[in-house]
């Protein structure tokens, strides 16, 4: 009897961490993995432009504004793409001169950074972890067991949901470091069908990594 108790207590352990594993690899939101620049350090940055990088104007305005007001919490002026330049400059593709150009333009207006944030990719997942409901029953049989599974066969225990992979990165437009990388990310989402969710819990990543690598708040 104990040995059957300690048993079910060790399934139970199991399960749980298992849960654990599963909640936490389908969190809404994850950092795959960073970079920072090491050989940058002690940057006085001030004033940072930002810049979503997508053809939706509606989700670049709301993603730019409210990059804008987390960095001004932390004391950083930061101005959105959308309302400095014109609103035709997204819409054809620059040279590399006209990019020095606009860089010049940055420099003058005493932009010392600049974040780029843009979706490369996604990609439909299928969820699990229902499947995983019967893990502590104990099942007789082949017979038992396969029947109280097989609707996983039908499709009924999983659901598919849409991840995001997006790469983020801030550049110096400061003289000590001119063009060089500061840090750069990349952040997978899962899409909540909320564009206000998802851009808030992205915000969340971004500014935890960026404050624990003190690339921006010293």
């Amino acid at each position: 009897m104990k040995a059957i108790i300690i048993f079910r207590k060790l399934k139970i352990y199991r399960f749980s961490f298992l849960l654990c594993f599963l909640f936490i690899g389908c969190s809404s939101i994850n950092l795959v993995e960073q970079y920072t620049n090491p050989a940058i350090a002690n940057l006085d940055i001030r004033k940072v432009l930002v810049i979503g990088m997508t053809p939706n104007k509606d989700i670049r305005r709301i993603f730019e504004k409210k990059v804008a007001v987390e960095f001004n919490k932390q004391n950083v002026i930061a101005v959105q793409s959308i309302d400095f330049f014109e609103k035709s400059f997204t819409e054809n593709q620059k040279s590399e001169r006209q990019l020095n150009q606009i860089q010049a333009q940055l420099k003058e207006a005493n932009f010392d950074a600049v974040l780029l944030a843009k979706v490369t990719g996604q990609e439909e997942k299928i969820a699990v972890a229902q499947a995983y409901r019967n893990f502590l029953r104990d099942f007789d049989s082949f017979t038992d067991y396969y029947y109280y599974n097989q609707e996983i066969y039908g499709g009924q225990e999983s659901e598919s949901y849409l991840l995001y992979h997006t790469e983020t990165s801030l550049y110096c437009l400061c003289p000590a470091a001119e063009r060089q990388i500061l840090w750069k990310a990349s952040i997978d989402i899962v899409d909540t069908e909320r564009i206000d969710k998802n851009i808030n819990d992205y915000i969340k990543v971004l500014f935890k990594n960026l404050k624990d690598n003190q690339i921006l708040f010293k």
